[in-house]
């Protein structure tokens, strides 16, 4: 069994030299399956073709909070459309981020739970994204608990921590759980229970040590779960075999 990279956006233009060469080098890395998350429409489409045309990657779909307000009027329903495609495992990525703006909260929520109640009447599992939004995020997610939630690229403290896992939820790790300062990172990786714990790259972002301000891609999501071991202070097989069944029971596939 190998890893699997929960999140990671090979559909970006990073990649347009050598997206190809990279899922057909992923076996040598003991990677067995990637699954690349929509931003908006146009991408959502690109990462349910990729799934078409390679068997290891999967696809999600969705509208990413960045990206709502250059959302047109029929795109949620072309995602609904997409999304019962079976290459699509997951909404996502949907969320939160009030990091570069925080002047149209109302319409980022209102997107956010449109799509999660897409994602209910679907049976979908959903990828969150939250950056910088307090408790925003968990405001609206603790009235959707019988949804399969997974918050990726788990950046928040301790109390986050037990208020998601004390809902159900799944947590992902990605690359900041090798940086010195991902303190909240690490601590998340050590606490999280393993049947709850997932990892990713985040590819072409957060590049692991000790590739750190290098274009990232799934081939090192290695360094991910070799930290995490330590942490846990368990064998890395123990963390590959551990997150890799996660992944599997959290995506259904």
């Amino acid at each position: 069994m190998g890893l699997i990279d929960s999140h990671c956006h090979l559909t970006d233009e990073a990649f347009d030299g050598d997206r190809d060469f990279i899922i057909k080098d992923l076996g040598n890395f003991k990677v067995d399956y990637i699954i690349n998350p929509g931003t908006n429409l146009a991408d959502s489409k690109k990462a349910l073709d990729l799934a078409h045309k390679f068997d290891r990657v999967f696809a999600q779909v969705g509208i990413h909070p960045e990206d709502v307000d250059s959302m047109g009027e029929g795109d949620l329903k072309e995602i609904e459309g997409m999304a019962k495609d079976p290459r699509v495992l997951a909404i996502g990525e949907i969320g939160l981020d009030y990091h570069f703006r925080d002047d149209n909260k109302d319409r980022q929520k209102e997107v956010f739970i449109s799509q999660l109640k897409m994602a209910r009447r679907l049976g979908k599992p959903c990828v969150i994204h939250t950056r910088d939004v307090g408790m925003d995020a968990y405001e609206i997610l603790k009235d959707f608990k019988d949804l399969k939630v997974q918050i990726h690229c788990f950046q928040e403290d301790e109390r986050m921590l037990k208020l998601y896992l004390d809902l159900g939820f799944y947590i992902s790790i990605g690359g900041v759980v090798t940086f010195k300062n991902g303190l909240n990172e690490k601590r998340a990786a050590g606490l999280c229970p393993m049947d709850r714990l997932m990892v990713e790259t985040d590819s072409p972002y957060l590049s692991p040590e000790p590739f750190r301000g290098l274009r990232n891609d799934p081939r090192r999501i290695m360094e991910v779960a070799r930290v995490i071991a330590g942490i846990r202070g368990v064998k890395l097989s123990r963390v590959i075999k551990g997150t890799s069944r996660s992944a599997r029971e959290f995506f259904d596939f």
